[in-house]
């Protein structure tokens, strides 16, 4: 580790049990100045065999999926740049979402886009103004699909240009009239069962686009489709939902938990939570979430991102990378970071 290489991870995925991808930034550029990230990837269970590889990118890179179906890596960009590729790097397409992104010249006015999701045998990407995207795989090549808007009338019109009195009633009027619904996660059980929410949420039948109603107003994080009845949603001040389009959602959290949940994940018959004050749990014979020890030295730092695969559970912190077997959790040091200790 050299200083000035330190990085932060900011989301991660599993290929198989003890291989992943993560999307990081450098500590040392602000990425809100410059679109510039990295995605390392991991292989190998013991500290002395996994290897580590690391790509960078001329985009940030806000979110990393894996395509379980065809094997293929996914990379996203909040401009609406996408890398799609196989093992090895082959295949390796890179796309551009048509109408997606802010600073880019083809950006249509609908913003950033938040994250990436493998949902039956095609790709979604969801984020501001309601949008969502969809790529199916062609008959010829997996790859030689294209990326199409998925949203329709539930999209929100495009942001228009700011009037030049910044400061004045006609500025306070174009920020009420462009306030740009986001979308922060999207997934399903099915292709006609998808659910996008982050500041609303809406779910699609096969058909169409409905808003759902929830029991809070609260911006939703993450969602976890554990099966069709069972649709888990996470967010700020505390908030968890388990349910359905169908019956309804219940908040599963109590008024005392303000806790920024930001990832989940069923493992063992209970769902872990992951917050900005730590990894909780909640058992659903106790109808409980409460605080949960990894007995690591020190404790878990900064739970953030939360996957299981093959009756391993790994929890994606921004410094902190560790997994759980069942049994017992092992910290995993990253190469361009020190050692948690």
């Amino acid at each position: 580790m050299t200083v000035g290489t330190t990085k932060t991870i900011h989301f991660g995925a599993l290929i198989d049990t003890f291989t992943g991808i993560l999307a990081e930034t450098l500590d040392a550029i602000d990425f809100n100045d410059y679109d510039f990230s990295f995605v390392g990837a991991f292989s190998g269970k013991d500290a002395q065999a996994r290897r580590w590889l690391v790509k960078d990118y001329d985009w940030l890179t806000v979110c990393v999926a894996h395509w379980p179906m065809y094997q293929i890596r996914c990379i996203l960009s909040r401009e609406g740049d996408i890398r799609l590729y196989g093992p090895g790097g082959v295949p390796d397409r890179t796309y551009r979402l048509p109408d997606a992104g802010v600073m880019r010249e083809e950006a249509a006015g609908y913003g950033y886009v938040n994250r990436i999701r493998a949902i039956g045998q095609s790709l979604y990407v969801c984020g501001q103004s309601r949008q969502v995207y969809r790529f199916a795989p062609s008959a010829a090549h997996v790859l030689d699909g294209v990326w199409k808007d998925f949203a329709g009338p539930m999209r929100q019109a495009p942001i228009s240009e700011p009037p030049d009195d910044n400061g004045g009633e006609a500025f306070d009027r174009w920020l009420d009239e462009n306030d740009a619904i986001d979308f922060m996660d999207i997934a399903g059980t099915s292709e006609d069962d998808i659910y996008a929410a982050g500041d609303e949420c809406w779910h699609y039948d096969g058909l169409r686009w409905e808003q759902l109603q929830l029991p809070t107003d609260e911006c939703i994080n993450a969602i976890k489709a554990i099966d069709t009845d069972q649709i888990v949603m996470v967010g700020h001040n505390g908030t968890v939902l388990m349910g359905n389009a169908r019956q309804g959602f219940k908040e599963l959290s109590g008024i005392e938990d303000n806790q920024n949940f930001t990832g989940a994940e069923w493992f063992q018959g209970k769902l872990f939570l992951a917050s900005n004050l730590g990894l909780y749990i909640y058992d659903p014979d106790t109808g409980k979430i409460e605080p949960y020890r990894t007995k690591l030295s020190p404790e878990l730092q900064d739970a953030h991102i939360l996957e299981a695969k093959d009756g391993v559970l790994w929890s994606f912190g921004f410094k902190d990378l560790a997994y759980f077997d069942g049994k017992a959790w092992m910290r995993v040091d990253h190469p361009d970071n020190p050692p948690i200790r």
